[in-house]
């Protein structure tokens, strides 16, 4: 009798074992320093945003010492996550089934992985990560040069210099993105998007954007990608010196605000939404140029691509955005964005005052020095 109870729950631990490895097909085995945090968030990112998976609680009193914490769950396909100590403090995997990710972060440095194995995806995002840091780190030093020269006689000329140092770096990394992206396709070159603007690289996208779908069949944010291709292919492109499409849309208290009516003034088109990240990044910057040469008739007019009314009036007051903005909250399928032929956010088209294209694309040193060209400051 003792031995066939034995047997039964030998049976019984087997089927909760097998049980379990059905279940939890993907296990995070990760570290962290420098977490003063209570918990750990691990959420997935769907097309609601980013949705709670599990809660790991940690040692809020551990200091800089090293925490482990651990994940199991199932899933079907590969997608992106995110482990969030706080509101803005969070680093991104890429999950496929059966992965058995090993990662160790830094919380003071969240973008970069201290190490990571056992997972495809993941070390492919945080390798491109990795192969643009040097770019990225030659136009910090270009910005902080930029910076060092306001004021002085030569801003102008010295200006331009470092302008076009700056947007030779960035085709740089531009290059290295596209190269490696296509060499080793993987779901985090989806991170490098708004980079690589696709009205700008078909060419890239011929290539990309097949591959990825042939490879991702049933990830959302591919299907979108290309969908966004297809829809581009065969457009007529926008360029300098013709008349920027009309653009009617409302305005968050539910009013049209025309394009047209701001007429007579310089006219940066914004193409941005609150979920995007590097748009977010860039607010800052752009609300210095508008406070800057807003007074010299320079005017903002700000395209959301958001699906969300709430989420893009609070960033708008978060960011404070206080120039016009419009959305039809279509998403990707933005009647704006498919007129102008946005691929990727943010993207700006730059009008004179007669409405006719400047500039398509100008962003950061390069947006500067434009305007310093415009205005003479």
């Amino acid at each position: 009798m003792i031995r066939r109870i034995s047997f039964f729950f030998f049976l019984l631990a087997a089927s909760w074992n097998l049980q379990a490895q059905l279940v939890n097909n993907v296990g995070i085995e990760g570290s962290v320093i420098n977490a003063s945090v209570a918990e750990i968030h691990l959420l997935e990112l769907t097309r609601k945003g980013f949705q709670a998976v599990d809660t790991f609680k940690l040692n809020p009193n551990a200091g800089t010492a090293k925490q482990s914490f651990r994940f199991d769950l199932n899933i079907d396909q590969a997608n992106f996550y995110s482990l969030n100590f706080a509101p803005n403090q969070y680093a991104i995997i890429i999950l496929s089934p059966n992965d058995r990710l090993k990662i160790s972060l830094d919380a003071r440095n969240l973008r970069e992985a201290l190490s990571v194995s056992g997972s495809f995806e993941t070390e492919a995002y945080y390798d491109l990560i990795a192969g643009t840091k040097r770019f990225e780190k030659q136009k910090f030093d270009l910005e902080a040069e930029y910076n060092k020269i306001q004021g002085n006689p030569a801003q102008d000329s010295l200006g331009q210099v470092l302008a076009s140092k700056y947007q030779k770096t960035e085709n740089a990394r531009i290059a290295y993105l596209k190269k490696e992206m296509l060499k080793t396709p993987s779901l985090g070159g989806l991170v490098f998007m708004d980079v690589i603007k696709m009205d700008k690289n078909m060419d890239f996208y011929a290539k990309y954007a097949p591959a990825m779908v042939k490879k991702y069949p049933k990830n959302e944010f591919v299907k979108s990608i290309y969908a966004q291709y297809n829809s581009e292919k065969g457009k007529v492109r926008l360029t300098a010196g013709m008349q920027a499409p009309e653009i009617d849309l409302p305005s968050p208290n539910g009013n049209n605000i025309k394009l047209s009516s701001l007429r007579g003034k310089v006219v940066l088109i914004d193409f941005w939404a609150s979920w995007c990240s590097p748009c977010r990044r860039a607010n800052p910057h752009v609300v210095s140029l508008y406070n800057k040469y807003h007074d010299k008739g320079f005017e903002i007019y700000g395209v959301s691509l958001d699906k969300s009314r709430e989420n893009w009036i609070k960033a708008i007051a978060d960011d404070g955005l206080v120039w016009s903005q419009v959305s039809d909250l279509k998403y990707w399928q933005s009647e704006a964005g498919r007129a102008y032929g946005v691929g990727s956010i943010p993207h700006t088209v730059l009008i004179d005052e007669g409405g006719k294209i400047i500039a398509i694309g100008l962003r950061g040193a390069s947006l500067d020095a434009k305007l310093k060209e415009i205005y003479g400051f």
